[in-house]
């Protein structure tokens, strides 16, 4: 498998489109409008990761920590696993080429009519349930591929301890949808990537090094690469701003943070506007790995 992000010295003067993160958000919009024929930037915080490249061992996952708590931030900016730690509620999030994607557990289901039953959802969304939100899932399910762990593959003892359950308790056991490829695409999936058959190696919630599971790194951000888009690493998104002709500005700065330091002041967006980039100074940190100091991105309005 290839890279697919380039040094952060290839960024061009302008964009169609620039698009900061690279999960399912991300991914998704720089497939999409990469298709659509627009010029497509995608900048993304952590790295790109390869699989075989993922930690195997604890120490290797404790190097891969980084946490953001109220009173400041430890580990690495670059660090895959992201804690958020806060007083109501704590997130973890992938930090990496693909976003969480890279070590969620990737299940993927259809919400079930009473979902969107609820009118605590807007009239415009709900309106759009069997109509564009379809039409979505319809799209989703086409490039992630989801299926059912195979019968014919090995017993799983969590899966046989469900099932034992489920009998117990007079219920149906159902095999949940999973973006994991169960057959041996090493030739190239449907976007040209080599994706071999899951190994049950079990570590889909902390990185698959064997590239059976479809994250966006293995989907949308391949395809949207094939379409044109230019992907960027290591650039962390600080700010939106206008300046003196109105446009809106993204300041990036390289994710070479120090170990602990003050809540970080960020904030990410998706605009389809034109932009401009004027780059800085600017050094290579690795053979694909870039890190970009000073540059500003622009849209006009």
């Amino acid at each position: 498998m290839h890279r697919i992000a380039l040094p952060s010295t290839r960024i061009r003067d302008r964009y169609d489109v620039v698009v900061v993160g690279s999960g399912y958000g991300g991914g998704i919009a720089a497939s999409r409008l990469s298709r659509a024929g627009r010029s497509v930037c995608v900048l993304e915080r952590g790295r790109e990761i390869l699989p075989g490249e993922f930690p195997s061992t604890a120490p290797r996952a404790a190097e891969e920590m980084q946490v953001s708590l109220p009173e400041g931030r430890v580990g690495s900016a670059t660090g895959l696993y992201d804690f958020h730690v806060g007083d109501d509620i704590s997130v973890l999030r992938g930090c990496g080429l693909g976003g969480t994607s890279l070590i969620n557990a990737n299940v993927s289901i259809r919400p079930e009519p009473r979902v969107f039953a609820d009118p605590a959802w807007p009239t415009e969304l709900r309106a759009d349930v069997d109509t564009r939100l379809a039409e979505g899932f319809r799209r989703a399910t086409e490039m992630l591929r989801p299926n059912s762990y195979p019968a014919t593959f090995p017993k799983l003892a969590k899966l046989a301890a469900l099932e034992r359950s489920a009998v117990r308790l007079g219920e149906k056991l159902q095999r949940l949808d999973i973006n994991v490829s169960f057959t041996d695409r090493s030739a190239g999936n449907h976007v040209g990537v080599p994706q071999p058959q899951c190994t049950l190696c079990g570590d889909c919630v902390s990185g698959c090094n064997s590239g059976a599971k479809t994250t966006t790194a293995m989907s949308y951000l391949p395809d949207a690469r094939n379409h044109g888009a230019e992907i960027f690493c290591e650039l962390l998104v600080r700010r939106v701003e206008k300046d003196e002709h109105g446009c809106s500005s993204r300041r990036t700065s390289s994710c070479s943070a120090p170990v602990l330091s003050g809540p970080p002041k960020s904030c990410c967006a998706r605009r389809s506007a034109g932009f401009h980039c004027r780059s800085g100074s600017a050094r290579a940190s690795g053979a694909t790995a870039t890190s970009l100091h000073s540059a500003t991105t622009t849209s006009r309005r």
